[in-house]
């Protein structure tokens, strides 16, 4: 009896010496960790975005290949889901629950048995690409909390953290390598930045059919008031686009004359387009053919998931006054990407 007597207050003291360590000990960990990517926000948005794409760099996946997963109905954006069962890992799914296009989103995954967990995204520009920033967020229940006492929680978190997003960061530059070769209508779309500009402009709303004729109109009449009024010129003749409706065959366009800073002049529009990126086209030939360059962006635009704000922009860099060969007229197409 005496023996049984020492076991049963062995066994409270253990059980007492647990409670108490419960108490002091974390009942939730939170930590971010976060790498640059060379390759545009957009893209490594749209990878983790797609619960299909995790295998591809997934640091769990790569350590247990006994981990086999199970995609839901939806694969994409908010509601997406997909489980996964494993010989040495255990069961779990995750959802994706909220998705803000190209900048966050949240994750819950719940871990069968053993709770769940807030596995969210931070998304944005940066030198050098898109900064990617993975952070996890979860809850200890008393008493089970004492536990974390005893294992370097954080330390493996991290290291799987840090390798995802090693894992994660050679997929998505592999896709923007092959993206950077890949060709659109015919055309190569690159990045490059636009500087705040300037314009003086004649700006009307035109039928499509009349495009040409306000064209030689309108610049015609802007850069004579540039002239007359003695305003330094910042570059080639431009055609502004604000609006394309299809269903009216009508565009909201300019006109418009690159000057130095901003001018106003009685009867002509002072137009104003911020800093921003933009994508761009050098497009050669003949005008009539320029819309093969606006097909050419727009499915980059759609191929990509990227946001643009008008106006889209046609510089016209070469005079076909001075070169008559129209296979060698030099138009750059851009379409400035919003700003965050």
């Amino acid at each position: 009896m005496r023996a049984l007597k020492i076991f049963l207050f062995v066994i409270l003291g253990l059980v007492g010496g647990f409670l108490i360590l419960a108490l002091v000990a974390p009942k939730e960990f939170t930590t971010t960790r976060s790498i640059v990517i060379d390759a545009p926000p957009e893209l490594v948005f749209n990878t983790v975005n797609d619960l299909s794409s995790w295998d591809s760099w997934s640091p769990w996946k790569e350590a247990d290949p006994t981990i086999q997963s199970t995609m839901g109905e939806i694969t994409v954006g908010k509601g997406a889901t997909s489980s996964w069962v494993s010989e040495n890992s255990g069961n779990g799914k995750m959802t994706i629950t909220e998705s803000t296009p190209n900048e966050n989103l949240d994750v819950v995954i719940e871990f069968e048995g053993m709770g769940q967990a807030d596995s969210d995204w931070d998304i944005k520009a940066a030198e050098g690409g898109a900064e990617a920033s993975w952070s996890f967020h979860t809850e200890f229940p008393f008493p089970i909390n004492a536990m974390m006492l005893f294992q370097d929680f954080e330390g493996n978190i991290h290291k799987d953290y840090d390798r995802g997003l090693e894992l994660l960061k050679g997929v998505v530059e592999k896709k923007a390598e092959a993206m950077a070769n890949q060709k659109y209508n015919g055309y190569e779309v690159k990045r490059a930045p636009l500087p705040m500009q300037h314009f003086v402009a004649v700006r009307e709303t035109v039928q499509m059919d009349n495009m040409t004729d306000f064209f030689t109109s309108s610049l015609g009449k802007a850069m004579q008031a540039v002239q007359k009024n003695g305003v330094e010129i910042a570059g080639a003749p431009c055609g502004l686009y604000f609006t394309w409706d299809e269903a009216s065959k009508t565009t909201d366009m300019a006109g418009a004359i690159p000057v130095k800073a901003k001018t106003e002049i009685n009867g002509f529009s002072a137009v104003e387009i911020p800093a921003s990126e933009a994508l761009v086209i050098d497009y050669y030939g003949d005008y009539h053919n320029i819309g093969d360059a606006h097909t050419a962006m727009e499915q980059y635009i759609t191929a990509n998931g990227v946001k643009t704000t008008p106006p889209a922009i046609e510089e016209y860099v070469t005079d076909p006054g001075t070169e008559k060969d129209a296979s060698k007229w030099l138009t750059k197409v851009y379409y400035p990407l919003e700003n965050k």
